[in-house]
């Protein structure tokens, strides 16, 4: 009696047809019992396993009938030798896969499918031409048939799947790819025979039929860096030049917005009420771009308040004139100030007289949190006092590492060291939370030192006492007698800077 292909490869059937059998059913046993023991792995082809395991057992069942010279025990030979091919096909495809696939969670399996259906198919065909001497040309003849209504029955499905087919050839997209079609905007999760698996930002999963998405225009945001951009329309009043730097300035700031490429803006329109400009900068990727858009639009609500750039709206505003007494006098603002400045400790034993040379000079800043007031190493001519809110101070050490100086909050300030010495900012100084400045310039000091000296000699002595706190913690030295030598070398600086003439001062 001849011996089946199984029972070759089994090669223990040369030794007889029973010991044959039993390695068969270990054999099956094996498989079985890996297949119950990796049951809830999604990486062992378990499928495999089982039609592995029940083609060895029918072909173990069939050796007696075989060896009996039963005619239809041919059929029970290749039915058990094609559940064993289908098997092996199937595994060997799954591991294939798995290797091809190891880094992507989802992935289109439509290839996989066909290669496996088209392996099927030839082995049932050869197992029924040489096992069982079965002509096959009627059976795909009647399959011509078949197909052929089925074609017709199933047509919209069949656009499915050879869509489906042409964008896994084509690859407009992969899975893990953000993209956008009409209406939607989500993440591709995978292809399907029927539709590709996309999922919204609100983790919605739409199941689009890959006919539909075949048509239509698909833009993908996962060939790295992409763009976005904000519409802004501002005042008339505000040349186009000083909107472009201002809102360069605040791109810089915003974490996440590339630098290169550089932002953009870009004066685009005359509307009714406003110049209308669009805002472009870059991200590195797409999955950002809602928290970006918010970072950024609330940034540049804070500096274009602080640079008095109005947003106009489009609404017709009737003014009244206030009756006599009911709009704020100038005394009630400068008496506010007076009483901001004085929380200043070198500002409080000033005299009135000598505090209102520096009210008009002073403006009234809004920063939001995370903005950066102002930065390491840029030219300084201001000072700043806290009137609200929160900021950290940051440098630079030795090693090119920030390290965190301090937190402060009212009535602090900072800026004063960069103003008093031409010197550029020695730290960074960065919004905490959302905080209110008063900001006073060069002119206003330069008036007040002429006329009260002593005042640039208070200053200088603050001054030098926090840049020697400042030098300790960036280079871990202590410190020591120099910190007299620096007061005087700032107020030397100071004169320099503000064209005074001081008294000569005699280190103590």
């Amino acid at each position: 009696m001849q011996a089946t292909p199984l029972q070759i490869i089994a090669g223990l059937y040369l030794l007889g047809p029973n010991l044959g059998s039993f390695a068969e059913i270990v054999i099956a046993l094996v498989f079985a019992l890996t297949a119950f023991a990796f049951r809830r792995s999604h990486n062992v082809p378990i499928r495999g396993l089982v039609m592995c395991a029940i083609g060895f057992v029918i072909d173990a069942v069939a050796t007696p009938l075989t060896a009996a010279g039963l005619m239809w025990a041919r059929w029970v030979n290749a039915t058990s030798l094609v559940l064993v091919s289908w098997g092996v096909i199937y595994m060997l495809l799954a591991m294939a896969d798995a290797a091809a696939h190891r880094t992507r969670t989802h992935f289109s399996t439509i290839l996989k499918d066909l290669l496996m259906l088209l392996s099927y198919a030839v082995v049932l065909i050869a197992v029924l031409t040489k096992d069982t001497h079965v002509d096959p040309t009627p059976i795909l003849a009647s399959s011509a048939v078949i197909g052929v209504v089925l074609g017709f029955a199933l047509q919209e499905s069949l656009g499915n799947i050879f869509s489906g087919l042409t964008l896994q050839m084509s690859r407009p997209f992969a899975p893990g790819d953000w993209v956008r079609s009409d209406t939607f905007v989500g993440r591709v999760q995978g292809i399907s025979w029927r539709s590709t698996t996309v999922v919204t930002r609100n983790n919605e999963r739409l199941e689009i039929p890959n006919s539909d998405l075949a048509k239509r225009v698909v833009i993908n945001y996962s060939n790295g860096v992409v763009a976005d951009e904000i519409v802004i329309g501002l005042s008339y009043g505000t040349p186009p030049n000083y909107v472009r730097e201002v809102i360069l300035e605040s791109l810089r700031s915003v974490p996440g917005i590339l630098q290169n490429p550089s932002p953009d803006v870009y004066a685009w329109e005359y509307a009714d009420y406003s110049i209308r400009y669009r805002v472009k900068y870059w991200m590195s990727d797409f999955a950002d771009a809602e928290r970006l858009h918010d970072t950024v639009s609330s940034a540049l609500w804070y500096l274009l308040r602080r640079k008095s750039i109005d947003i106009p709206a489009p609404i017709r505003q009737l003014r009244m004139m206030p009756e006599d007494g009911a709009r704020p006098s100038v005394e009630a603002f400068e008496r506010n100030m007076l009483a901001e400045l004085r929380q200043v400790d070198f500002l409080r034993p000033l005299h009135d007289d000598e505090l209102k040379l520096l009210v008009p000079e002073v403006t009234v800043q809004k920063f939001g949190a995370g903005e950066a007031i102002v930065r390491e190493g840029d030219k300084g001519d201001s000072i700043f006092i806290i009137r609200s809110g929160t900021v950290e101070v940051v440098a630079t050490n030795s090693e090119g590492h920030q390290v965190h100086i301090r937190d402060l909050s009212r009535p602090a300030f900072f800026g004063e060291m960069a103003l008093m010495t031409g010197e550029p900012r020695t730290a960074t100084v960065r919004a905490s939370t959302d905080a209110e400045l008063l900001e006073l310039d060069h002119d206003g000091f330069s008036e007040l030192f002429k006329t009260h000296p002593e005042a640039a000699s208070r200053i200088g002595e603050v001054i030098a006492l926090r840049m020697t706190e400042t030098h300790e913690l960036l280079t871990n030295v202590p410190r020591n007698d120099r910190a007299r030598n620096r007061a005087n070398w700032l107020i030397a600086k100071m004169c320099a800077v503000f064209d005074l003439t001081l008294p000569h001062r005699t280190a103590s």
